[in-house]
């Protein structure tokens, strides 16, 4: 029942009502807080995903320099979503085809640039 084609779509409808919700109140995507980050709340600091709900949101209103701004990662997490969730066999055919090395070099260098992002926000005090 839940497979990630599922969740995709999920992930994606959901982000759909949020975005509308958010166009139709009137509400900044600023003002965005759903999910309380845990890592923030016992640090004090933001954690490496801070400014994803946001991000997320601020792409589906149309607002691509502001997602940007929040979480350059927001363009990679809904263009796999959308992947997972319409093309779920090509997605998995891409994936497959590289080698075990390949694919963690590309999940490791993800996790380095995500990092990397993120000490690059905080030592210039970006917001999140």
């Amino acid at each position: 029942m839940f497979n990630h084609t599922f969740l995709a779509r999920l992930f994606l409808v959901g982000l759909g009502v949020i975005g509308l919700y958010t166009v139709v109140s009137e509400i900044s995507t600023e003002d965005v807080s759903l999910i309380p980050c845990i890592f923030h709340s016992l640090t004090k600091l933001a954690c490496p995903g801070c400014g994803m709900t946001r991000a997320c949101v601020a792409l589906v209103q149309g607002k691509f320099g502001i997602a940007w701004y929040y979480h350059p990662f927001s363009f990679l997490v809904v263009g796999l979503a959308i992947a997972a969730a319409f093309f779920p066999g090509w997605l998995k055919n891409t994936w497959t085809r590289h080698s075990p090395g390949t694919r963690n070099l590309i999940v490791i260098s993800g996790i380095i640039l995500c990092l990397s992002i993120w000490v690059i926000k905080i030592y210039s005090g970006l917001e999140f």
